[in-house]
């Protein structure tokens, strides 16, 4: 590929890898970086000024009024998509790189399991069992589990390093580990996995939560497993920000967005304590 190439040429280059490596995903990301193809196809990387992405920014905002956790996952996407241009050295510039992603905060009604599902997705394939279990008990993401060693955990507590996705999210941005403390249920499931944990690419364990969920009747998709960690902390009364730290947010505003709804007592029950 030439160096510097035309915007459409670059990036439909970039969705042929992307679709190799994350099939179960391109769709998505084809989405998200469509329209700035139809716009911006025609020119030659080199010559997108930043100040077109930004008004690209705000015409999706304001004109398309798309919302921005929208206009942010394409922004992040465009970024990411460049960057590994750069990281390939087929590219010298990435044209979005001084560009913010817009971050919305609105409360989003996430999806998770109750106990009755949970036990449900157990039985419909004991073989995998502790594998969701252990998810479910952690959080983790599902690229953070692929080749995860049971050496990873230490005095009880496991150590996590997750790396950024294709959309730039990941700890690793910020260099940063976690640790999640494991509880009962999660310390039999780990006795019962093998070490590695899982070994297989992590489209392959996606398909088989995808299986076994809807052998189990309980439908969705295996990210609802970190969902359903999160959200019975909150229920527990677990501050957000511990939810935060325990989840690997890296912005506050993500688990507030996703989560502060489900808190038990709400406003009223907040404002309530007041004894002043």
């Amino acid at each position: 590929m030439a160096r510097l190439p035309k915007v459409r040429d670059y990036l439909e280059w970039y969705l042929d890898w992307y679709e190799a490596e994350h099939p179960t995903t391109i769709t998505k990301a084809r989405s998200e970086v469509k329209r700035f193809i139809k716009l911006f196809g025609h020119r030659p990387i080199d010559r997108i000024r930043a100040v077109e992405v930004e008004q690209y920014k705000r015409s999706r905002l304001i004109d398309d009024k798309a919302a921005k956790e929208t206009v942010g996952k394409e922004i992040r996407r465009l970024k990411a998509a460049f960057n590994r241009g750069v990281e390939w050295k087929e590219l010298d510039v990435n044209p979005l790189a001084s560009v913010k992603a817009p971050r919305g905060v609105r409360s989003v009604a996430v999806k998770f399991y109750d106990r009755a599902a949970m036990r449900r997705l157990y039985r419909a394939n004991p073989a995998r069992a502790p594998l969701w279990l252990f998810l479910a008990h952690t959080g983790l993401r599902r690229g953070e589990i692929i080749a995860l060693g049971k050496s990873s955990v230490v005095a009880g507590r496991l150590l996590v390093e997750s790396d950024p996705d294709e959309s730039g999210e990941g700890r690793t941005k910020s260099g940063k580990w976690r640790e999640v403390p494991l509880n009962r249920y999660a310390k039999w499931a780990l006795r019962h996995l093998p070490d590695p944990l899982v070994t297989v690419h992590k489209d392959t364990v996606s398909d088989w939560f995808k299986r076994d969920s809807d052998l189990a009747g309980i439908g969705g998709h295996l990210h609802r497993l970190r969902h359903t960690f999160c959200a019975h902390l909150v229920m527990s009364g677990v501050p957000l920000r511990r939810v935060q730290v325990l989840a690997g947010h890296a912005d506050y505003a993500t688990t507030e967005k996703y989560y502060a709804h489900l808190t038990p007592e709400g406003a009223d029950g907040a404002v309530a304590k007041l004894k002043y």
